[in-house]
């Protein structure tokens, strides 16, 4: 491995990683967007077989990528396994954004993981124990399980349960639905990807439902549900839509199955006592348009993105709302959005280096976002961690970077 490889993997571990989950995310969608490759951005997850299947589609050339994902690039249905150990040190007692719920609270803090993958058939399993030490002036340790999945996983289907942080939408330094900021909850989903023919371009479907297991001061172990549909009817434009929903939980009813799939009715009137069944809902749109400039101005190249010109530009937004109102479209009823947040974002590469701005609003309308549901009041929260963007609802975010990429 390339030593440019590894510091660049060691520095951006944490939470100042430029892209979310595992950082080798960073390479794989870096080089896609300067050869416009046949990829969806907006749903990631922690599976490395996913970073596989995507750098096949990629058709980088990268001898320390190839070597990192060697054991995911070369199964062929033969029982394989990888062991990537990570370590990491903290000093200083800000609380760091997007590391799944861990504050590192000391001032000092140590974190060592055994991350293990394991491949029979179609079958993958992720397993990666975490050891966390903290100095403060006292000493505090702990075994985390930040990641725990198992499912049958393919270059088109992916069907599974356990933990994992997902991200859903365009953005890099924070998103407006999942993000990596919150420790993952148990949740078992269904997930396909494939080309709709060759004119009409790429599409995947998600759809998930697990339980929030952390201690909670409104609703204990509410259910809750993913489900996410994205389109890039070419490879440079991509739009997606995500929504979230809490629902049930300890001695509280469950909505009908039907309302629970599409809220057409997630209000609940007359009830001033709180027994009748209740919902919390996010939704969101996103949309992203990628201008492959080096190639179109270079054509194809295998090192696109590793030289110093005009790589690529790319601009991205998501908008949606914290709640689910009912409305009519004539006699039909239409669930609509209400409590609207916003993000945008624009990206220049060129060669090594990448300059990103982001911006995101996230404020209480009529509405609430996050928290403050009449049952849920805790809403979309892990250990009182928002599960969206980092910096929780009432906020206006800036951020701007510029970011070298040493790959080689």
């Amino acid at each position: 491995m390339g030593l440019g490889f590894l510091l660049f993997g060691v520095a951006l571990a944490g939470g100042t990683a430029d892209e979310p989950l595992d950082p080798a995310y960073a390479i794989v969608n870096r080089l896609g967007r300067a050869k416009n490759s046949d990829l969806l951005y907006g749903a990631r997850t922690d599976s490395a077989l996913s970073m596989a299947y995507r750098w096949k589609r990629v058709g980088g050339e990268l001898p320390e990528m190839d070597s990192v994902l060697a054991v995911e690039l070369g199964h062929d249905g033969e029982g394989a396994w990888v062991l990537r150990p990570m370590a990491r040190i903290s000093v200083g007692t800000l609380e760091p954004n997007r590391q799944q719920g861990d504050v590192e609270p000391g001032l000092v803090s140590v974190r060592t993981r055994a991350d293990t993958r394991a491949y029979w058939g179609p079958m993958e399993v992720m397993f990666a124990p975490e050891l966390r030490a903290d100095v403060d002036p006292g000493f505090e340790g702990e075994l985390a399980i930040p990641i725990g999945w198992a499912g049958v996983h393919t270059d088109k289907l992916r069907v599974g349960f356990g933990l994992e942080s997902r991200w859903f939408g365009p953005g890099r330094h924070g998103g407006l639905m999942l993000t990596d900021n919150a420790r993952p909850a148990p949740l078992g989903s269904v997930a396909y990807e494939d080309r709709l023919g060759k004119r009409f371009g790429r599409f995947r479907a998600e759809w998930g439902m697990g339980w929030l297991d952390a201690e909670r001061t409104d609703v204990q172990r509410p259910g809750w549900l993913v489900a996410d549909l994205r389109w890039a009817p070419v490879s440079a434009v991509e739009i997606g839509a995500t929504r979230v929903g809490i629902f049930g939980g300890k001695d509280r009813p469950a909505p009908e199955l039907g309302q629970i799939l599409l809220p057409t009715d997630p209000h609940v009137e007359n009830d001033p006592e709180q027994k009748l069944p209740d919902q919390d809902e996010i939704a969101a749109f996103d949309a992203r348009i990628n201008l492959p400039v080096g190639q179109w101005l270079n054509g194809a190249r295998s090192d696109a993105g590793m030289g110093f010109s005009l790589d690529y530009l790319e601009f991205y937004t998501q908008y949606g709302g914290e709640d689910v109102i009912a409305r009519q479209l004539g006699p039909i009823p239409m669930p609509a959005l209400a409590g609207i947040a916003n993000l945008w974002g624009a990206e220049v590469g060129v060669g090594s280096l990448t300059f990103n701005g982001e911006w995101a609003r996230v404020l209480d309308d009529q509405f609430r976002w996050y928290t403050g549901h009449r049952i849920y009041h805790q809403g979309l929260t892990q250990d009182g961690v928002v599960m969206g963007h980092p910096s929780g609802g009432d906020s206006r975010t800036w951020t701007m970077d510029i970011r070298w990429m040493p790959i080689s």
